[in-house]
Parts: C-alpha cells; structure tokens; sequence
C-alpha cells in the first residue's frame, strides 16, 4: 500500500472523529441490552445511509441488525468489518461496545474513500446482543460472511492484546424429575429429584478437576418450595468453556454420564438442554493479524503482545468460515477489568478517543493492504485452507 492512501486513511478517519466519538457518547448514554439496540441501531444505520452505503435491516429477521455496504463497482477484494453495539444490564458499556462501533464505523467509512481508488467493496455488519444472543453465529451458520474475503473488527482492553485464540462456550440446564411425596407422612413414595440434581453437581465438581484448560461452573436454578414436600422436579444451570469445539462436546459427554450416573443412584429422569446459545473458539488468521499489529503500531498505539484470551466471543463463529481478526485495544486501564462500571467510565475518556482514532485506521490500512496486495490475500486464504482442512480448530 502506498503512501497515498494512507495518508487518505488518516485523514478521512481525523475528519471523522468528531462523528465516531458523538457515537461512543450517544451509546454509553442510552445503553440498551441484547435484543433491545434501536437507539443503536437506527444511529448507526442512518449514519451509513448518510455515508452513501446501501443499508439492508434485519439480516436473516435478526432484531436491530443490519449489513451496510460500499461498492465500487470494480473487481476487487471485499472486506468484512464486524459492529457490535449492546451495552449489560445494570453496567452499560462494561465491555466497550461503544468504542467498538465507533471505531468500526470509522474503518467503513474510511475504506470506502480507499475502494475508490483500488476497485472492491466494503461491509460493515451490525451484529446484535453479542453478551447473550450471539448473533454472529446464526450468520455465520447462514452464509452471511460468504460474500467477503476477511473480517476485520477491534475491541477496547484495559491493555493491548494481539489477536488470538479465544474460548469456546456452550450453557446447559439439567433438568431432572421425580415424584411428589409428603416429606413426612409417605418419603418412601417420592423420588426426590434435589437429590439427583445434588449428586450430578458433586459429580461434576470430582471430574472437572482433571480436564485441562477447561472452565466449568453451574449454580442451581429450582430444587423445590417447601421442605415438606419431595420436589418432583429440580434443575442447575452450567457455563462451560474450553479450548475447543472438540473439547466442549467431550464435556457435554460428561454431563450426560453423569447425570446418568446420577439418576441411576436416586431413580429420576433427566433432560439436557441449550439455556443459552453458544460460540466457536476464535482462529485468528496470523497473517492478517500481523499486519493489523503492524499498522497499529507505526499509528502509535503500542506493542501487541501475543496472549490468548480465556474470554470468549461470536466472532470465533466468523473466524471457523472466513479468515478473521479479533485484537484487543488498550484504554490504558491495566489495573481494571472489562464487565465493570469503571471500564465503561474508561470509555468516555481521551484514551478512549485514541483507541477509536488508531484503531478506525489501524483496520483500514488492513483492509487497504488486502485490497491492494494479492500476493497477501493469496497467503490469508492459504492459511484459513490449511486450518480447516486440518481439523485443528
């Protein structure tokens, strides 16, 4: 890429700030939940039909999201840019989903003066409820990323963080049933269905001490009302993360023996099912992450040390069916932890401004150097090819 056009990044990105910073201000001052984005998502949409991109709302009838593209018209590559703008309940923007809109807005808007120049396109996808929908996975599940060559987003961090690997996670509810009794009068006649749940929590508890790089915790969500009756039902509720999809089904196998194991003891039934949706783990595609390190390096947004994260994110869903980046941008807070109130008061501060700024270019230049080096694009897809046809993912 020359220096042209990133002189042409920079500058429509500085010309953009006023604007990307109102956005983060706007979200972190109407916070809105997973599935409840209309402020968000109305904001964002108008300022990309403003930008002179075709906006399409509600992909695959998903609620508040949305695909907004620049085309030029000319054969090229097209590059995918990621949006996520739901706040927690209670904390807001706990986790810098503001930032995160704000700075890939201004990647779009700054690659479609570069697609301009070089021919291709650029998509900013709106993707909804990341915290609890995890909308990016249904997409991914439905082609929607198929129609790009790589993906591309940022998220704030107390501290950089190149992109790589994070956790795949899958939510379980065990139910189990039993039969009523009077807990003084006939006990023989019940099947205590607590006991049940009580024996597959101690069962887990023995057997997640022995599996390796794996995060398994459950609370109980029913195990009766009142103490004089054997509940006939009872129920616990798990989050579970692991490396891997591959190790998340061997876990899922050990829920269904123990809770096996745990019925055969008491003389209940049980179901296992999905409370929650899941994600993939991340691949991040090395070659495309180290140039995004080194144009947000040269930008001055610091080093990007190379540490997997135990977190876990949809974005992992995009990355297993396009080549993808995820990186973590420092908000200068290293003492703090993301899902808090003080990170989203980070949020609002002149580092945050700096993250949006860097990162807005940083990505930009990124996708610009795909779309102006095929010898680069060749050596990304080569990459993702040999990933999946390895397995190890």
């Amino acid at each position: 890429m020359d220096t042209k056009l990133k002189r042409l990044i920079i500058d429509t990105v500085d010309k953009s700030m006023e604007e990307l910073e109102d956005i983060r201000t706007y979200l972190y001052e109407n916070p809105e939940v997973g599935g409840e984005e209309l402020k968000a998502s109305a904001l964002l949409t108008d300022i990309m039909e403003k930008h002179g991109f075709d906006v399409t709302r509600e992909i695959l009838a998903i609620p508040y999201s949305f695909q907004a593209v620049y085309d030029s018209g000319r054969e090229g590559a097209s590059i995918g840019i990621t949006c996520e703008y739901d706040a927690l309940p209670t904390i807001g923007h706990g986790c810098g989903h503001n930032v995160i809109a704000a700075a890939t807005v201004g990647a779009a808007i700054a690659l479609k003066e570069v697609v301009k120049e070089t021919g291709g396109k650029v998509i900013l996808f709106g993707t909804p409820a990341e915290e609890c929908f995890v909308t990016k996975a249904p997409m991914a599940d439905n082609g929607v990323f198929e129609q790009i060559d790589v993906a591309l987003t940022v998220h704030p961090n107390p501290i950089n963080l190149s992109s790589g690997k994070t956790t795949a996670l899958d939510a379980w509810q065990v139910d189990f049933f039993g039969k009523s009794s009077h807990a003084g009068a006939a006990p023989e006649q019940g099947i205590n269905a607590l006991d049940a749940a009580v024996h597959f929590y101690s069962l887990i508890g023995f057997e997640k001490q022995y599996l390796k790089n794996t995060n398994i915790y459950g609370v109980f969500v029913y195990g009766g009302e009142k103490c004089s009756v054997i509940p006939d039902y009872s129920a616990v509720k798990y989050l579970v993360r692991a490396e891997t999809m591959k190790d998340i089904k061997k876990i899922r196998d050990l829920f269904e023996r123990c809770a096996q194991a745990a019925c055969s003891a008491v003389g209940t039934t049980y179901k296992i099912w999905n409370n929650e949706p899941g994600n993939k783990n991340m691949v991040s595609n090395r070659a495309l992450a180290d140039i995004f390190d080194k144009f947000y390096e040269e930008l001055g947004g610091g080093k990007m040390p190379h540490v997997d994260s135990n977190g876990s994110t949809d974005m992992g869903d995009v990355s297993q069916v396009v080549p993808a980046i995820h990186p973590w941008i420092s908000l200068d807070c290293p003492d703090l932890q993301l899902h808090t109130e003080e990170f989203a008061e980070m949020t609002m501060t002149p580092a945050a401004d700096r993250a949006i700024r860097i990162g807005s270019a940083a990505m930009a230049m990124t996708g610009a150097e795909v779309l102006t080096n095929p010898g680069l694009l060749a050596e990304i897809k080569e990459e993702f090819r040999q990933m999946i046809e390895s397995g190890n993912y």
